[in-house]
């Protein structure tokens, strides 16, 4: 294969992974989609799980947050695991005086997956929500989640993260970025291709819930999917809001994204169905969206190096046009606020500061355990 060759190759999986495979679900949305069934006036009966791992401080204000929903008081119910908290963690959220509170003490710290898995053999309502200890939801956040529930298609329903603007010059790359990431979302969610949730607001049966094994980074993953193989839907109602804020910094930033794709090699591991075509209901999905985008980095390599051996006057212009572009958006990452004054050039930094996360998530999820890379939930 020529250089040339090899290079418009790599350069089609890029255009596909951020370009074509979004519009095209957006046209095919747009044409053939469809939302389920939904019913905000018949609730049911749920139980809000929150992990919670050293949050003494916040534990108590989360809890309450969830109890002022507009939500049924007789049909809500908190569940709060702290996993091995070291500090007063369990004992703040006892002492939150609402009968419709348990709280689950770990002695040892498990993970959130483990920690999950075993608050689930605690819930026993129809319904069980997931939420962390840093978000805050809209008022009517439940009720939109749970409404979908009321067709019997769908199986979990996500709600959506809204992430306050950053304060670092990528912020307004990584905004975009999160925006166009919700829009694809959505049109996954209307033609029935969903295959992930925020983790920050979602809820699933509980007669779905398969155990999470110990360690898994992407319980936000693990779920959706099993509940597509037992043939029901995942939905996403845009309508329930959770509120976060946003990195403080590119490096806290980079490390989060680090941790998600790493997670994303390890779901291929523990999940081998997803590699197949036949046993995965959302194989396209799932590949276009997932897997091209942890190959992208490894495609614009080899198109950087492909354009500087292919020769010719277009190829050197390209090859330059690339360094050019890799020279700007190193510089905005490291000079961030300068960066923010320039047009595209977040957007850019922001882009190259994913990518290279995606590099190393390969290695990473070899070489360690990815669930070390993060620890707080």
């Amino acid at each position: 294969m020529s250089a040339a060759v090899l290079f418009w190759l790599c350069i089609a999986l890029v255009a596909w992974a951020y370009a074509g495979y979004p519009l095209l679900a957006a046209v095919l949305a747009r044409r053939y989609g469809h939302a389920p069934f939904q019913d905000d006036a018949d609730c049911e009966h749920v139980t809000v799980v929150v992990a919670a791992f050293d949050e003494e401080a916040r534990i108590a204000a989360r809890v309450r947050d969830i109890l002022e929903q507009d939500y049924p008081a007789d049909r809500l119910q908190v569940l709060v695991v702290s996993d091995g908290s070291r500090d007063g963690t369990a004992r703040a959220a006892a002492a939150v005086d609402d009968e419709r509170v348990r709280v689950l003490d770990l002695p040892h710290n498990v993970g959130k997956a483990a920690a999950l898995t075993i608050a689930m053999r605690q819930a026993d309502t129809p319904l069980v929500a997931f939420t962390d200890v840093r978000q805050r939801f809209s008022p009517g956040a439940l009720r939109a989640l749970c409404a979908p529930f009321a067709d019997p298609s769908v199986g979990a329903v996500s709600g959506e993260l809204v992430i306050a603007a950053a304060d670092h010059g990528t912020g307004e790359g990584v905004g975009l970025y999160w925006r166009m990431e919700k829009r694809l979302r959505s049109d996954e969610a209307r033609l029935g291709w969903l295959h992930g949730v925020s983790g920050s607001i979602h809820a699933l049966r509980r007669a779905l819930f398969v155990a999470i094994p110990a360690g898994t980074v992407l319980d936000d993953m693990w779920m959706p999917l099993q509940v597509l193989r037992s043939g029901h839907r995942v939905w996403m109602a845009r309508e329930a809001l959770a509120f976060d804020r946003a990195s403080h910094s590119v490096d806290e930033e980079f490390q989060r994204k680090l941790r998600t794709l790493a997670g994303n090699w390890q779901l291929i591991k523990r999940l081998p169905w997803l590699a197949n075509p036949f046993a995965n209901p959302v194989f396209f999905a799932w590949f276009s969206h997932k897997v091209l985008r942890l190959l992208v980095p490894w495609a614009l390599l080899v198109a950087l190096a492909a354009s500087a051996f292919a020769g010719g006057a277009l190829y050197r212009t390209l090859f330059g046009l690339q360094l050019l572009a890799y020279a700007g958006a190193l510089g905005g990452l490291l000079v961030p606020r300068i960066a923010a004054r320039l047009p595209l050039l977040p957007a850019a930094s922001s882009f190259v500061m994913l990518n290279f996360a995606a590099l190393l998530s390969l290695p990473a999820s070899l070489a360690m355990d990815p669930s070390r890379l993060w620890k707080k939930h």
